[in-house]
């Protein structure tokens, strides 16, 4: 039986939850926490598809939106803001059955799908890889993979120059690491997240231990930042920020994923998930192949054809005169139309 559950209710949540979290192929981008922060950030209504069996226990799910704007029209995303996120299933069959319903709703121009799935009608785009660094339960063993020249290196230049990593999930923490994140992003040329988006982290995710954030700073000044989300063993680096005032002179930000990894281990977490990379950003293949973390394949899908932002390659000319565009707007200019173009872009 299909049928959708309700992020209101908290007995469905908690089935919900359950099963996400017994799921060997789940993220924390299936968690209810993590829907409720996109919902309450961006007011797209989420829609939460389940298979039952007979007994009324779940068998597969799928969370996704229905995101609208006048450029593409209304679009199914599993999920936006999210790295990863597809169907959870027992098997073949019920991922069909959670594929076969998304299709059949009335008005949508595409669907795009962001992980595995088996269904052959929907055409792949690979421009992603993932990369994975497993993590020894002896920091030390995984110190040996860095690269000796860079990561290394860097590491004790920072720990010589007297940087301390702390993690701080206070609302001033989250200050301090928006407006790191806010200038990191324009530098980037690209919008930055609200405020509230981080608050609603700290308020969904944070609250519940599944994330927090790391802080290299200075003489108690925050110069670089990165926030991390945790579930089932597996620490994800989903934002980082720093101050290029700081960048090659400090190289903070290498000895905070040095702690980070540390930390995970000493937690028991076994995987550090570096997120998703365009194979055409060269440099960051590049600095998380130097912490020996290792390339993985990872398509998106979508139906009937891609579509949206991701049909935009980084290289591309019309991505590459946005994103010049953006850097040299002023401010006052980006942070009126950030939030806008945030949703527009999920």
């Amino acid at each position: 039986m299909l049928k959708e559950l309700s992020l209101s209710n908290p007995e469905e949540m908690r089935l919900w939850d359950a099963f996400v979290s017994s799921h060997p192929e789940a993220t924390p981008f299936h968690l209810s926490s993590w829907i409720r922060t996109l919902r309450d950030t961006y007011r797209f209504e989420p829609k939460l598809l389940v298979c039952t069996d007979d007994s009324k226990k779940i068998t597969g799910l799928l969370p996704y939106f229905i995101v609208k704007n006048f450029l593409s029209g209304p679009r199914i995303i599993s999920m936006p803001f999210s790295d990863y996120s597809y169907p959870l299933t027992c098997g073949a069959v019920v991922e069909k059955r959670l594929l076969k319903r998304i299709k059949e709703v009335a008005g949508i121009k595409s669907i795009e799908i962001r992980g595995p799935i088996a269904d052959t009608e929907y055409k792949y785009h690979d421009n992603f890889k993932r990369y994975i660094l497993a993590l020894d339960p002896d920091p030390s063993v995984t110190y040996a993979g860095f690269n000796k020249s860079t990561i290394v290196r860097s590491i004790k230049k920072a720990e010589k120059n007297g940087i301390e990593i702390i993690e701080d999930n206070s609302p001033a923490g989250i200050d301090a690491f928006f407006q790191l994140n806010r200038a990191t992003r324009k530098r980037h040329g690209v919008p930055h997240q609200s405020r509230l988006f981080f608050d609603n982290i700290a308020k969904n995710l944070f609250s519940k231990k599944y994330g927090y954030i790391l802080h290299a700073r200075q003489k108690k000044t925050s110069i670089s930042a990165t926030l991390f989300l945790r579930f089932n063993g597996t620490l994800y680096y989903k934002y980082n920020a720093t101050d290029p005032k700081y960048m090659r002179k400090l190289t903070s930000n290498h000895l905070l994923v040095w702690h980070a990894i540390q930390k995970a281990a000493n937690d028991g977490d076994h995987t550090l998930d570096f997120g998703r990379t365009s194979t055409e950003n060269l440099g960051l293949v590049r600095y998380k192949t130097m912490w020996g973390a290792k390339a993985y394949e990872y398509r998106y899908y979508y139906y009937p054809a891609l579509s949206g932002a991701g049909a935009q390659d980084e290289s591309s000319l019309p991505y590459r005169l946005v994103t010049g565009i953006w850097r040299r707007l002023p401010y006052g200019i980006t942070d009126r139309l950030s939030s806008t173009l945030m949703k527009w872009l999920a």
